[in-house]
């Protein structure tokens, strides 16, 4: 096994980050995803970003293979899933008891999330959930100074 594979026959998939050439952005230029190969340059998106856009976690894509490493390239079909993204505020982050029990409560509706400590979560929210009650719920901590957070693929399909 490679760095670019998992158990369970994942490998890692490159995301170039979109950018506008006049935004002195500051961060990375691409992002790695888990995905699982499909056969003919396509990939099932295993996880869920934290910076690209337009991607969701079961997405199925299009990648180029570059040596060992693949490269996404357009997106084949949507997997209904919706993808928002979370910043915590500079006073709290993820490990705080009180973020725990507002993540844990996104649990139980059926979302799930993928943390990158101490601030930024990407959330994962499947076609089966209420996204109004997700939102409503981001909103009120939103509003509460805990945290903000954007639609990072608010396209279900």
């Amino acid at each position: 096994m490679t760095e670019n594979e998992a158990p369970g026959g994942y490998v890692r998939l490159l995301v170039s980050l979109e950018r506008e050439a006049e935004a002195e952005v500051e961060g990375p230029e691409d992002e790695w995803l888990w995905a699982e190969p499909l056969g003919s340059e396509r990939f099932r998106v295993e996880s869920t970003p934290f910076f690209a856009y337009g991607l969701s976690h079961g997405d199925v894509v299009r990648g180029r293979e570059d040596g060992e490493t693949a490269r996404f390239s357009d997106v084949e079909r949507k997997s209904g899933h919706r993808t928002l993204r979370v910043a915590l505020d500079l006073d709290l982050d993820v490990e705080r008891p009180e973020i725990q029990r507002f993540l844990d409560d996104l649990l139980a509706l059926g979302c799930t999330y993928e943390a990158m400590p101490p601030k930024i979560v990407a959330l994962d929210v499947p076609p089966e959930v209420e996204v109004g009650e997700v939102v409503t719920r981001l909103q009120t901590q939103r509003r509460d100074g805990v945290l903000v957070w954007e639609w990072a693929d608010p396209r279900p399909s």
